[in-house]
């Protein structure tokens, strides 16, 4: 605990430095859901501050993309990040009002927000379209948050480019080739057991052992693993 409230503290800092208001007591921000958390900053704060991946340019409030991109290169946990937005949307300074947005709402704001500002382009997580309605896009916002919280980005990018693990890019509903020689298709059972049980079945040209040393067998509930076969299947 101690340091997670010293990581606060530093990222507090970072963004008071850049004129945000105080970081305050307001208790752990929760879940909420980045899609709706978008649409609700574009209406509710993009007229005051610059966010690219929202697409807003306002000036009255600091560019919030530069107020967190020191940090993300530091890798504060997004977790870490999150707090500190939900504490400025109840501890802001004048001319933002406190409270803005409040209860589920500002945990959806705070979860967009830490998913994208400070982002380099084309890096993950990006979230894009609404809230749960609209082809899963709830789902999908919530896989992009895990895809960066468990650890996958170290792995499998989303450029195309193979790393320790096979890239997402164009992934899904596509033909893969095993270690048995067998061929499969990367359908969402393929997607969902290969994250359940890294280790079941292995594509060819990579080892076994690697994921399931980070990502244990039945360590990801399966509604968590559900929201990252629809993050990996928005990949074409």
């Amino acid at each position: 605990m101690r340091i997670v409230a010293a990581g606060l503290l530093v990222l507090g800092v970072a963004v008071l430095s850049a004129g945000c208001g105080e970081v305050g007591q307001t208790g752990l921000a929760k879940g909420g859901d980045p899609g709706q958390g978008k649409q609700l900053f574009v209406s509710k704060c993009g007229g005051c501050h610059k966010l690219a991946d929202a697409g807003t340019q306002g000036v009255t409030g600091p560019d919030l993309d530069g107020a967190f991109r020191g940090p993300r290169q530091q890798h504060f946990r997004l977790s870490t990040i999150k707090q500190v937005v939900y504490d400025q949307i109840y501890h802001a300074a004048p001319p933002m009002p406190r409270k803005l947005v409040t209860g589920a709402d500002a945990d959806s704001v705070a979860a967009y927000v830490a998913s994208v500002a400070g982002a380099e382009e084309g890096a993950p997580p990006t979230v894009t379209g609404g809230g749960s309605s609209g082809g899963g896009g709830g789902a999908t916002a919530q896989g992009a948050a895990l895809y960066e919280s468990l650890g996958c980005v170290g792995c499998h990018s989303l450029t195309g480019t193979p790393g320790t693990g096979p890239t997402f890019k164009g992934l899904y509903d596509s033909k893969v080739q095993l270690s048995d020689a067998k061929t499969v298709t990367a359908d969402d059972a393929y997607l969902l057991e290969s994250i359940l049980d890294p280790d079941k079945q292995i594509v060819k040209g990579y080892q076994k052992g690697i994921m399931s040393a980070t990502i244990p067998p039945g360590s990801v509930p399966e509604a968590k693993a559900k929201a990252l076969v629809a993050f990996i299947k928005s990949k074409r």
